[in-house]
C-alpha cells in the first residue's frame, strides 16, 4: 500500500503524470494507493477557504460596481462551503482509497499537541508560539495503524514534510520510534513521490509505433466499447460542439449508439511514457480520436465529428488487458468535414434497423418514439437507400413502411397510438429516443 500525506496530494497535479502513474499501479493492481481520511479532510478544508477567500472578494467587487452603476447589477449568493469541500472530497476520491482515521489517533492527535510531542511540535517565537500537529499525528498514525492491520503488506509512507516527520532515516524522535516498533523492514517512509514510483513503477523504453499498432489493431473492439460506454444513449452532462457533415459547427446533446456507430479512429498518439508494473510493462499515452456518427442536434440526428482527448493505459500484451481509460478531456470539433471519412449510407441503414430490432426484440411492440426516430434516420439517406429500408421494414411492419413513404394518416395514427399497453421496454426505447 502507498499511503501518500497532504503534502504529496497537494503538490500534484490530478490529471497530472505522476497522477496518472498512480491510477496505472491501481488498475493494473501493483499496488493500491490511499490517503488517510484526515488528511483528504484538510486538502478539502484547503479549497474551501480558498473558495471562502474569492468569494469575498467578488462579493466585494459586486458591491463596489453596484455602487458606481446606474441600474441593478446581479448579486453573488451565499457561499457554500461544504458543496466546494464535497467537490474536491470526490475527485480525491477518484485517484486515492480513503483509509479510516481511527478515533483513538485523533485522541493521541490532540495528547501529543497538548504535550509537543512528536510529529507534533510548538511553532513561531516569543508571544506567536503555538502548539500545532495534532492533524499530522493522525496521519502519521493511520499509515502505522494500517502497516499493524495487514501484517502481510509493505507499506509506503511517502511525505515531504521533514519538519514534522523527518526525512525517514534509520532513527525517529520519540514516541515516534515507539510507533515502528515491529514494523521493521515493513514500513517504508519516502520523502519523494518520484521515489517510491521508481521503485513500483520502473520506466522502461517506450516505442511509439508499437503503441500506434496497439491501439489501430488489438483495441477496435475496446474502442468502441468505450465510446459507447461514455457517451451510451443518454445526454451528455453539458452540449458538447460537433462538425456536421454539412460543414457547420452545432451543439449536439448525445451520440446515437448502436452496433457500429458512432465509428472512432485514431489520429494521433503524445505524450508515450512505459513502466514496468508487476511482471508486465503498460504505455500510458495521450491518443486523439474523430468519432463520427449520429449526434442529437437541434432536436434532429444529424450526422457530425469531433476530436476526442483520452489518457490510456495500454498492455504492451494485449491479451493480459484491455486498454483503460485514465482521464479524458472535452469534445472539440474537427477542422475539415471534407477531410472525415464519414460513416456510409450502408450503416445508415444500419442504424435504422438496430432502432427497429431493440424496439421489437423479446415480443415488444415498437413505440412511437422509436418508430419516429427510425423514420427520422431515414431521412438521412439518399432516395435509394431509403426506399431500400422501406422494403425490409415493410416486411415486419407495415405501419412504419407507410409512415416513411410519407403517409399523413400513418403518421397520425402513430401519434395517437394508445399507450395503455406500454412495458417496462417500450418506457426505456421512448427515453433512449
Amino acid at each position: 500500500m502507498i499511503i501518500l500525506d497532504t503534502c504529496v496530494i497537494r503538490g500534484m497535479r490530478l490529471d497530472g503524470s505522476e497522477a496518472d502513474v498512480l491510477r496505472a499501479i491501481v488498475r493494473t493492481k501493483t499496488e493500491r494507493v490511499g490517503a488517510p481520511w484526515m488528511a483528504i479532510e484538510e486538502l478539502a478544508a484547503q479549497k474551501a477557504l480558498e473558495y471562502q477567500d474569492a468569494h469575498r472578494v467578488a462579493a466585494r467587487a459586486l458591491r463596489q460596481l453596484q455602487n458606481k452603476s446606474h441600474q441593478v447589477e446581479p448579486k453573488l449568493g451565499e457561499a457554500d462551503l461544504e458543496g466546494v469541500r464535497e467537490k474536491w472530497r470526490k475527485q480525491y476520491r477518484g485517484l486515492v482509497e480513503v483509509l479510516p482515521t481511527s478515533e483513538a489517533a485523533l485522541r493521541e492527535g490532540m495528547y501529543r499537541e497538548a504535550n509537543t510531542l512528536p510529529p507534533a511540535a510548538m511553532k513561531g517565537e516569543g508571544e506567536k508560539r503555538v502548539k500545532v500537529g495534532a492533524r499530522d499525528v493522525a496521519i502519521w498514525l493511520s499509515a502505522v495503524e494500517y502497516a499493524r492491520g495487514h501484517p502481510k503488506e509493505t507499506v509506503y509512507f511517502v511525505s515531504s514534510n521533514h519538519k514534522d516527520f523527518t526525512k525517514g532515516g534509520a532513527s525517529y524522535p520519540s514516541p515516534m520510534n515507539v510507533d515502528l516498533e515491529g514494523l521493521e523492514g515493513r514500513f517504508r517512509h519516502l520523502t519523494n513521490l518520484g521515489d517510491v514510483l521508481a521503485l513500483v513503477a520502473p520506466r522502461v523504453t517506450a516505442d511509439g509505433d508499437e503503441v500506434r499498432d496497439l491501439l489501430t489493431r488489438k483495441h477496435t473492439k475496446w474502442l468502441h466499447k468505450m465510446v459507447q460506454n461514455v457517451w451510451g444513449h443518454h445526454n451528455a452532462p453539458k452540449p458538447f460542439p460537433v462538425m456536421t457533415q454539412a460543414g457547420t459547427v452545432e451543439e449536439a446533446t448525445q451520440w446515437l449508439t448502436t452496433e457500429d456507430l458512432p465509428v472512432a479512429s485514431l489520429i494521433d498518439v503524445s505524450d508515450i511514457d512505459a513502466y514496468r508494473l508487476g511482471d508486465e510493462e503498460y504505455y500510458v499515452v495521450t491518443a486523439r480520436w474523430q468519432i463520427a456518427g449520429y449526434t442529437a442536434v437541434s432536436g434532429r440526428f444529424t450526422m457530425a465529428a469531433c476530436y476526442w482527448d483520452t489518457r490510456l493505459i495500454v498492455s504492451v500484451e494485449p491479451e493480459t488487458m484491455h486498454a483503460q481509460l485514465l482521464n479524458w478531456g472535452t469534445l472539440t470539433p474537427v477542422e475539415d468535414a471534407a477531410a472525415v471519412d464519414w460513416p456510409t449510407s450502408y450503416e445508415a441503414r444500419k442504424v435504422a434497423r438496430d432502432i427497429l430490432n431493440r424496439a421489437t426484440d423479446k415480443g415488444g411492440k415498437m413505440t412511437w418514439a422509436a418508430t419516429l426516430l427510425t423514420i427520422a434516420t431515414a431521412m438521412s439517406m439518399s432516395t435509394a437507400d431509403r426506399q431500400h429500408l422501406i422494403d425490409e421494414l415493410r416486411l415486419s411492419t407495415q405501419h412504419i413502411g407507410a409512415a416513411l413513404e410519407g403517409s399523413d394518416d400513418a403518421s397520425t395514427s402513430l401519434l395517437q397510438e394508445d399507450e395503455s399497453g406500454t412495458d417496462e421496454r417500450d418506457d426505456e426505447l421512448e427515453s433512449e429516443a
